[in-house]
């Protein structure tokens, strides 16, 4: 179901119930762009991962908020006692929020490819710009509840001073009144004279109308100075949405009483309707509930920054702040790296995943809408559109489910479940590739892993010469004239720096010596509180490193013709962008069936060697 400014009031109550009776949530996020796994190099912690991340400060926001509740109802007896129990009851809700940011305060970034990306899968970016909800992180939600609460209390006090007779023996105080500018004058003045032909008049009420804000906050000014115990006022907003100002006799205090409750409710309704979609996502936090995302690393910072708080810098304060709001998270991309699932699951792309649980050994549950004027239906598919990729989501976790018979009305609790909980999948790295919030990432030892750089003219075959001698290699490019080597045979480590021969332009680093160097260079500090200038430092290094594996050439064809000519390969290597998991593992659809391939890219070229 589609939800925007028009309908989220009407809509928010049934969404809070949905909340409340589900059993598990599946989401997805569009955004205007994506983080570049550019700064991202294969042996990178994923500490190193996402203070990068965060350093980038990219102001990209979340666009389309995908939201689908799954209900897991007991499995019904059969008509006779001996019968077995059949099948457990799912229903699902499904709700795609359009999120645009209201006001002239709030600024964001937009990455032109994300953007043509979500227009050639038919984004409506005519609603998402008129009818896109607002949004608020919890402090500005405070503030704006905090303001609404002391001007309504303002408002209370003085009926109740008017009810009881004690305002009418007070002169209306002129310490605070605003100074009325000059140009503004006449017009001050003419409201005035209407509002002496209205009392003399017998026309029950005198509408004030063309003047903003301030001309308004002047004439209720002037109206309480002059006229307060002669008439009442109240703002009402016209057809075409100009607010204007309503001039009555003076009501009875019941008949206050009763037009301020119902100012109160609308005020409140309006509330709502600011806060917007961040009222969802704090409803989705409070009921401590299973939240199912595909490669959900991004959509999860990005969750955070713009629903909840500013991303910290510390790692250890992120995943204390991540657990807090969402405590149970599952990646279905990170369960694709088990291996009883990589037999049957070869690429870990959505769509594929769903093609994968399709068949045996694994079965999709029956699925119903619980809304079925607003279901979803495979067939039809509309990739891209967040509710519907929360959807195939929860369905791909269905499948992948069945493979180990959990028990879908207590999955918190199975044992096979818990040791992928809370572990979040980042894409690119070779062996920690997820950041585990229940506890530290393992460790594993780079005395194999050697950074060298080399001439440009050199081939995969120049490096392998090189390192003959110690076995067989693994080479992860990250430019025209550096790489990672990994060597097989661990044993020979220790011998490298010792007796790899000499070549001309040819340098040889152990995995610390390259720590050492890239922390000198990108201003790296760990655990650091203020961020700002080295997380600048960090931003223009990193991005002249050209990251890992890829080069982001505009000229495809090119980039291409020279990776062919260059013969290098990256071999068994995922090459699926650090993503959302759509516009990129889109892109990747047409390299290869699988998402554990072979691939050949071309390499970047940059001044100078040490410029990784």
């Amino acid at each position: 179901m589609e939800i925007t400014a028009k309908n989220f009031a009407e809509q928010l109550p049934e969404i809070r119930k949905a909340i409340q009776e589900a059993s598990f949530f599946a989401i997805d996020c569009e955004f205007t762009g994506l983080a570049s796994d550019r700064l991202i190099f294969p042996f990178d912690t994923p500490e190193e991962v996402y203070q990068k991340t965060v350093e980038a400060n990219t102001q990209y926001i979340i666009v389309q908020f995908g939201l689908c509740a799954f209900r897991v109802e007991p499995a019904a007896n059969g008509d006779d006692d001996e019968s077995a129990p059949t099948e457990p009851r799912l229903t699902y809700k499904c709700y795609n929020f359009y999120c645009y940011p209201k006001g002239r305060t709030h600024i964001f970034s937009c990455q032109g490819e994300s953007l043509r990306f979500l227009a050639d899968h038919g984004f409506d970016f005519n609603k998402l710009f008129r009818e896109g909800l607002s949004f608020a992180t919890e402090a500005e939600a405070e503030r704006l509840r905090s303001d609404l609460k002391e001007r309504q209390a303002n408002r209370a006090a003085a009926l109740q001073a008017a009810a009881d007779g004690t305002a009418d023996d007070a002169e209306p105080a002129d310490v605070n009144m605003v100074p009325v500018p000059a140009e503004h004058q006449e017009q001050i003045d003419e409201t005035a004279a209407k509002i002496e032909a209205f009392l003399q008049s017998d026309d029950t009420e005198l509408i004030v109308d063309n003047c903003n804000g301030f001309q308004r906050k002047l004439i209720y000014q002037m109206i309480e100075h002059k006229y307060q115990q002669r008439i009442s006022t109240s703002t009402i907003t016209l057809e075409n949405n100009h607010k204007c100002i309503k001039v009555e006799r003076k009501r009875t205090a019941e008949k206050d009483q009763e037009i301020e409750q119902k100012r109160v409710a609308q005020e409140n309704e309006d509330l709502q309707t600011t806060i917007g979609l961040s009222v969802v996502l704090q409803e989705l936090s409070k009921a401590r509930k299973l939240v199912i995302g595909h490669n959900i690393f991004l959509d999860l910072l990005y969750t955070i920054r713009q629903f909840f708080k500013p991303l910290p810098t510390d790692f250890k304060e992120f995943k204390k702040l991540t657990k807090e709001i969402f405590p149970l998270l599952l990646d279905t991309k990170y369960l694709c790296t088990n291996a009883e699932i990589k037999v049957n699951v070869n690429s870990s792309i959505l769509a594929h995943v769903y093609e994968a649980v399709s068949k045996a050994p694994f079965s999709i549950p029956k699925v119903q809408s619980g809304m079925p004027e607003h279901g979803y239906c495979v067939e039809e598919q509309k990739e891209h559109e967040a509710g519907y990729d929360a959807y195939l989501t929860g369905l791909c976790f269905l499948g992948l489910a069945s493979r180990f018979n959990m028990d879908l009305q207590n999955l918190t609790k199975d044992s096979t479940l818990k040791q992928y909980l809370n572990k979040i999948f980042i894409a690119r790295l070779l062996d920690n590739n997820y950041i585990n919030l229940n506890g530290k990432e393992p460790t594993h030892s780079r005395e194999h892993i050697f950074y060298v750089t080399f001439p440009e003219s050199w081939r995969t075959g120049d490096i392998i010469g090189k390192f003959k001698p110690f076995g067989s290699v693994h080479i992860n490019w990250l430019n025209n004239t550096s790489a990672f080597v990994s060597l097989h045979n661990r044993i020979a480590s220790s011998s490298v720096l010792k007796t790899i021969g000499y070549h001309p332009g040819f340098a040889v680093h152990s995995f610390a010596q390259f720590t050492q160097m890239k922390l000198q260079r990108l201003g790296f500090k760990r655990r650091r509180n203020d961020s700002a200038s080295a997380g600048k430092q960090g931003a223009t290094s990193a991005g002249a490193t050209a990251g890992t594996k890829r080069t982001a050439t505009s000229d495809d064809t090119n980039a291409k013709k020279e990776a062919k000519e260059k013969g290098e390969a990256l071999d068994n290597e995922e090459d699926e962008r650090a993503s959302d998991g759509d516009e990129q593992e889109a892109n990747d659809e047409d390299t290869g069936a699988d998402g554990w391939r072979t691939v050949k890219r071309a390499r970047t070229t940059f001044a100078t060697n040490d410029d990784w």
